[in-house]
């Protein structure tokens, strides 16, 4: 998995809204692309299907009253979407698409094209399975009263 890929799936989760806010963070990941260095490219990656997992556990602070709070995010599928266009790109532009912005190699993707198009008629769309290792994680310290 590509430096590239892992920097961009960082930058939108951090934006992205809190897990608690299920229906606003499915907006957002339906509305905005992985940030890519063309922004206005004919093709945009999203992310389809993420999984998330929330836990708490003690910190390693020594303090008895101190936890972490632990929001871990992957993504089990990503979409390339044809921007505004109802059809598939052509394969040697979805290849170098892959190649030169995300260092992905379309002969390892199992690429399925969909007829439904993307979010909100956003364009023609395919989507395979996430890289292997693309997660995010979050971690945030919870410190807890003491009972008296």
């Amino acid at each position: 998995m590509s430096g590239q890929l892992q920097q961009a799936y960082n930058a939108l989760m951090m934006k992205a809204p809190g897990a608690a806010f299920q229906k606003a963070r499915a907006l957002y990941l339906n509305k905005y692309p992985l940030p890519q260095a063309d922004s206005s490219a004919p093709l945009r990656l999203f992310v389809c299907d993420e999984q998330l997992e929330e836990s708490i556990q003690p910190a390693n602070d020594g303090h008895p009253n101190h936890r972490l709070a632990i929001l871990r995010s992957q993504p089990e599928k990503l979409a390339v979407v044809h921007w505004q266009q109802s059809h598939p790109p052509e394969p040697e532009q979805l290849r170098r698409y892959l190649h030169d912005t995300w260092s992905l190699d379309l002969d390892e993707l199992k690429i399925e094209a969909l007829s439904n198009p993307w979010f909100r008629e956003g364009g023609h769309h395919s989507r395979f399975t996430a890289p292997i290792g693309l997660v995010w994680r979050q971690q945030t310290l919870l410190t807890l009263k003491e009972e008296q």
